[in-house]
């Protein structure tokens, strides 16, 4: 069973909506190439990841590492997969849905290679997860914003 629909031509599944997803959807649709899904288990709009730090230390404003939107001929979900079943070409949601495919890519990135810092592991959130709960900067505010994977966010002394 695929996901090719003879209106449509066949459908790309890709799962993860990170700088490696987002930019393969769109040299695809630059292409005029097939439909396709890009599955995202993030909330926010993606952004590039390298320059995270260059963010979080205040040379750059997020603007900065926000990527380009995707264009209209993407669809875009925010979801969740859970499992794969590769003799049925579909991917299961965490939600229950099953998504049909003719072609399934797996872009979900990498796990980052954390030095044993001090404080390092104090909590649950990482500096990418901390991108959309920085507080605004108060007027005035002049030493740039610090931060690890697991430090609060605060201004440096």
């Amino acid at each position: 069973m695929t996901a090719t629909d003879s209106r449509t031509g066949p459908r790309i599944v890709v799962v993860g909506g990170g700088m490696a997803g987002h930019r393969l959807a769109q040299q695809l649709a630059a292409r005029g190439g097939p439909r396709v899904l890009l599955l995202s288990e993030e909330e926010h709009p993606p952004y590039n990841r390298v320059l995270l730090a260059e963010v979080l230390a205040g040379r750059y404003s997020p603007e900065v590492a926000a990527l380009a939107p995707l264009p209209g001929q993407i669809e875009h979900r925010q979801a969740r997969v859970v499992r794969i079943d590769r003799a049925q070409r579909r991917v299961w949601c965490d939600d229950g849905e099953a998504v049909g495919y003719d072609r399934l890519v797996l872009a979900t990135g990498s796990n980052p290679v954390l030095p044993p810092l001090r404080g390092l592991f104090d909590d649950a959130l990482t500096g990418r997860e901390r991108w959309g709960h920085r507080p605004a900067a108060k007027a005035g505010e002049s030493s740039p914003p610090v931060c690890s994977p697991s430090a609060p966010w605060r201004t440096a002394p």
